[in-house]
């Protein structure tokens, strides 16, 4: 499990209530695996090894599908082979299996909507003629957005361009005034609609939910601020330090600032009215991010320091990663302290941090393995952090899909058009349409730009569809002139 697995524990088992941080589709999908666990089998754990399986042979079946589908399009052999080593030994990508988190359960949904997606700008729209096709297309959207809290943003984002491809109309006398564009918008529009407008009121009614306020975008205001405040205090006037304390406690955020992370400045924002403090008003927000502009131009060093220590993990290519090999690291003396921080706080400190334990105890000892085992992990673990290359997230998340970008940018620029006729008898992408399929990886890496720190659960979706857009710029179309 990640962190934020057993916070959901938390609220699935009833030891804390349910909120909205964490998407409920998630939260509520995890606790149908560790209810059945405990009732088949009397321990969540059982639960936790039915879902292990379970994701473990949906992801499996999603990559046989992109492989399907590349081989499909015309990538070429050797291509096919390197994506199909890179899938069944990359670490980034078969450590993430055995994961139970929202980054890997998202995962299984992104990763056959991506295969539709790059088929949907293939064809300009015309595979969504199929009604099964649409359908599963919706089906597929639907879960990507309701498993993660950034899918929104990207679909929406990626969705513009993928509409932008589709041209073109069905013959048939029944259909016919359906336009291929507007049956991919009318996808996207059932798809957000049931997951924004039903699923997420009906889930937060039917749990009961606190709402989360979404804070962690403000990180990107706040990093640098607290940044320029930590280091050269008395480069902010009084009225651009009124500015930004209408919204969050500057001084706080100065004090305890993290170079690698925004979660410490943006958790000083004030998001409700407390005591000596209302709530900001939208007037006092835009005069606070006019205030970041003002401090942004004059003093850029400290802003390209504020976001690059966040941001380092995503471009550096020489800081990696490894996976845990188990749950038990979540139940360090400082983890449980965290924990028994969602227990009520009538009881003292020294009584919740006993009934944490006694609550968390049926998810203890995945960390009791033989000795070889211990001793396999402990070596694999070494070789991924010695300064390993593949191992570092900057090589899947940022220049790989830079390179890509930079290939189709020019392609499209240097594109040529075909006729019709001729685009439709050849397998592989034009360079606009490739572009439009781009456009949901590119955006998922914004979104990972934009996220609070540079955690390694986050581009799990795109360790596991990068082989489908490499394809994609493998199989372009030769220009065809008139």
């Amino acid at each position: 499990m990640r962190d934020d697995t057993l916070a959901q524990y938390l609220q699935a088992s009833g030891l804390h209530h349910y909120y909205t941080q964490h998407p409920l589709f998630d939260t509520l999908m995890f606790k149908l695996f560790w209810d059945a666990g405990r009732a088949l089998f009397g321990t969540p754990l059982a639960g936790q090894a039915v879902y292990t399986v379970a994701q473990t042979a949906a992801l499996a079946v999603g990559s046989a599908l992109m492989m399907c589908y590349i081989c499909k399009i015309g990538t070429p052999r050797w291509l096919r082979m390197l994506s199909l080593i890179y899938l069944a030994t990359s670490y980034v990508v078969v450590g993430s299996i055995s994961t139970m988190g929202k980054d890997s359960l998202h995962a299984v949904f992104f990763l056959p909507l991506a295969v539709i997606f790059a088929e949907v700008c293939r064809t300009k729209g015309a595979v969504l003629r199929r009604i099964p096709v649409a359908v599963v297309f919706i089906v597929l959207m639907f879960a990507a957005i309701a498993s993660k809290r950034t899918a929104l943003l990207i679909v929406l984002c990626a969705g513009i361009g993928m509409i932008a491809v589709c041209t073109g109309r069905s013959q048939s006398a029944v259909s016919r005034w359906l336009s291929n564009r507007f049956r991919a918008f009318t996808c996207f529009a059932i798809a957000i609609i049931a997951a924004q407008s039903i699923w997420s009121p009906m889930a937060a009614a039917a749990t009961q939910a606190n709402h989360s306020p979404g804070r962690e975008v403000w990180g990107l205001i706040t990093q640098p601020v607290a940044q320029v405040a930590h280091d050269e205090p008395s480069v902010i006037s009084p009225s651009q330090s009124n500015h930004l304390n209408a919204i969050m406690d500057l001084d706080k955020a100065a004090a305890n600032i993290e170079p690698q992370r925004t979660n410490e400045t943006f958790a000083t924002l004030y998001t409700e009215s407390k005591l000596g403090h209302p709530a900001p008003t939208t007037s006092q927000k835009i005069a606070a991010i006019a205030t970041w502009v003002q401090l942004g131009a004059a003093n850029p060093g400290e802003y390209v320091k504020a976001y690059a220590g966040v941001m380092r993990g995503w471009w550096d290519p020489l800081r990696n990663f490894a996976y845990p090999t188990d749950s038990d690291y979540l139940f360090t003396p400082g983890y449980l302290k965290q924990w028994a921080s969602y227990l009520p706080a009538e009881a003292g400190s020294a009584q919740r941090l006993s009934e944490i334990k006694r609550d968390l105890s049926p998810l203890m000892g995945t960390s009791n393995k033989p000795q070889w085992k211990h001793k396999t992990l402990l070596s694999i673990h070494r070789w991924v952090r010695d300064k390993n290359p593949l191992t570092a997230m900057a090589l899947y998340v940022t220049w790989i899909p830079v390179v890509l970008g930079i290939v189709l940018v020019m392609q499209a620029i240097r594109r040529k058009k075909c006729t019709q006729s001729e685009a439709a008898a050849v397998a592989g992408f034009m360079p606009t349409q490739a572009l439009a399929a781009y456009g949901l990886l590119a955006f998922t890496v914004l979104s990972l730009y934009a996220s609070p720190e540079a955690l390694f659960w986050y581009p799990i979706p795109v360790y596991f569809t990068l082989p489908l857009f490499v394809a994609a710029a493998f199989t372009l179309r030769e220009a065809v002139q008139y």
